[in-house]
């Protein structure tokens, strides 16, 4: 027998754990109004550190899949886990199609998907450059866009650090960005609206 979301909500409830067990507060802001339950988004944060995993499962309170880094493949426990469950794994060699048509069906099955723009952690907690995956899917599936301002998750557990530090987070929920049409120009324009908007909440313009 198939629960549904039956491989979400053990993530859910060890990721809300772990924010407990050190006593991270989070402030959620915008998630309310900007997300609706009947729809299916594409989830794009910014990336400062390991934890942001963590609060990204705690606090987006739907159903979604990563589109992850291959070398996560190899952590004992979790990468197994996000390999069964239908996480998508890339590299440098994995072909861009089949990563689209991964990405494609977990859309038209009803999920949502989150994705790191940056698509590596921040090396000093400021925003860096994004990358087109994550809006080549939006524009493949026309589907909507939710910036998240991810602020405060870096000096809890940043890059090549192995222990974590209190530290308060807030996580902004953007209004979603709506594609602009379809093609090159669309994901330019889902890219440069995505990145203003999250480095205005960060103070990064």
């Amino acid at each position: 027998l198939k629960i549904k979301n039956g491989d979400f909500y053990p993530a859910w409830v060890w990721c809300r754990f772990m924010c407990l067990l050190f006593f991270i507060p989070v402030k959620v802001v915008g998630r309310e109004e900007n997300v609706r339950k009947d729809k299916n988004y594409i989830f794009v944060a910014n990336h400062q550190g390991m934890f942001d995993i963590f609060l990204l499962y705690a606090f987006i309170n739907k159903n979604f899949k990563w589109m992850m880094k291959d070398s996560l493949r190899k952590v004992p426990l979790v990468g197994v886990a996000c390999y069964k469950t239908g996480h998508i794994f890339v590299n440098r060699t994995t072909p861009q199609k089949d990563i689209f048509r991964k990405a494609q069906k977990i859309i038209k099955s009803g999920l949502s998907m989150s994705i790191f723009a940056e698509g590596t952690r921040s090396d000093n907690g400021k925003l860096g450059r994004f990358k087109k995956g994550a809006f080549v899917v939006a524009n493949l599936t026309q589907t909507e866009i939710v910036p998240i301002a991810i602020d405060g998750a870096y000096d809890i557990l940043p890059k090549n650090c192995f222990f974590a530090h209190w530290s308060p987070v807030t996580l902004t929920f953007h209004k979603p960005i709506e594609c602009q049409g379809r093609g090159s120009e669309n994901v330019d324009y889902l890219l440069e609206e995505t990145r203003s908007v999250i480095a205005k909440t960060l103070g990064e313009e």
